[in-house]
Formats: structure tokens, C-alpha cells, sequence
């Protein structure tokens, strides 16, 4: 993003060397909006990571999921405790086929108004068939390597808040390895 708003600052530079030709208004209207348009991108994509806002946050009235960098945090969706009919831990293949993303759903009563959003949720229902409750994107985290919080420690601290079954579907996850050493052999 970095080099294409340089290179429309360029442009507009360009273009100011002669204003007045058809060259010069092309360069100039490229310019200001691609300076516009990657700034902006730009902007966003810095707060993101500047922003810091979590992920994920266990509360003792439910699960909050933080509205993105730059909408205000009254964005935040909130999903009550009581309203969880069940949790699933879940494993998405990467598109590029190299490699897993692991995911935690948290999924709705059926009845609730927070299982009203259930478009484009195909491969999350295919993921948790046959658990309690509706699937909904809106609330499915990726459960990034990033995380301050291992994604274990969440699991833990999920089920510790609520009594809703929980199935842990992910694939993928290192094996515990036991060194098994041969003891040296007895000289006789």
C-alpha cells in the first residue's frame, strides 16, 4: 500500500508540472485519487494494528466481540451466556491448502435473535452438525497464533462460564510427544 501511495503522490507531482495540458489533468486527477484511495486503505490497515483492540472478550454478562478499528466500540456484538445453546472448537482448512486456521464458535439458542444472521455460515454448519443450537458467522473467531491468551487457556475459561456442551473438532494440533530413551546396555 506504502509504494502505490507514493507512486500517486507521484502522479500529482507529475501532473503539476503542466496543469493545463490533457497529461497534466490525468496525471493530476489519478494522483488525488489514488492518494485518497491507498491513504485511506492505508489509514485503515494501521489501526488495525496500532488499534489493538481484541478479538474475543469473556465477560461476565457473555461473549463481546469488538466491532473492527475505526467503527465506534458501541459496534461490539454481545452474545449472553444464557443465549449459548453450545461451543465448538473447529478446524478450516486454509484456501491456499497449506496448512489449518482453527476456530471457536460460539453457537446461538435457535429461538434467539442472535441466530438471525445465518447466511454464508455453509462450512460452520457442516463443522458443527448435530450440535445444539443455530450456526452463525457472527460469532466464529479465528483463533489466531497472535493471541495474548492461548486458545486453550479461552476454551478453559469458556467452559468455566457456561454450561453449554462443548465439542473440541479441531484437527491438526501437535501431538504430545514422549521421549522414550533406551537405557544403556549392562556391561557384564
Amino acid at each position: 500500500m506504502t509504494i502505490l501511495l507514493v507512486c500517486s503522490v507521484l502522479f500529482i507531482v507529475g501532473g503539476v508540472a503542466d496543469p493545463a495540458s490533457v497529461g497534466g489533468v490525468v496525471f493530476l486527477f489519478l494522483g488525488v485519487t489514488g492518494t485518497l484511495a491507498f491513504g485511506a486503505v492505508l489509514l485503515v490497515l494501521l489501526g488495525h494494528l496500532l488499534g489493538r483492540r481484541p478479538l474475543l472478550v469473556l465477560e461476565d454478562e457473555g461473549v463481546r466481540i469488538p466491532a473492527k478499528w475505526p467503527m465506534p466500540r458501541r459496534g461490539d456484538r454481545v452474545l449472553p451466556w444464557g443465549e449459548i445453546a453450545s461451543v465448538c472448537a473447529w478446524t478450516q482448512g486454509v484456501l491456499t491448502g497449506k496448512g489449518t486456521a482453527h476456530q471457536l464458535a460460539f453457537l446461538p439458542e435457535p429461538e434467539s435473535a442472535h441466530a438471525a444472521h445465518v447466511s454464508g455460515a455453509e462450512i460452520l454448519r457442516v463443522k458443527t452438525q448435530g450440535m445444539p443450537g443455530t450456526a452463525v458467522l457472527r460469532w466464529n473467531v479465528a483463533t489466531l497464533p497472535g493471541w495474548t491468551v492461548k486458545p486453550d487457556e479461552v476454551i478453559r475459561e469458556v467452559r468455566k462460564r457456561t454450561d453449554a456442551p462443548f465439542e473440541d473438532r479441531r484437527v491438526g494440533l501437535p501431538k504430545k510427544r514422549r521421549v522414550v530413551r533406551k537405557a544403556p546396555p549392562k556391561e557384564a
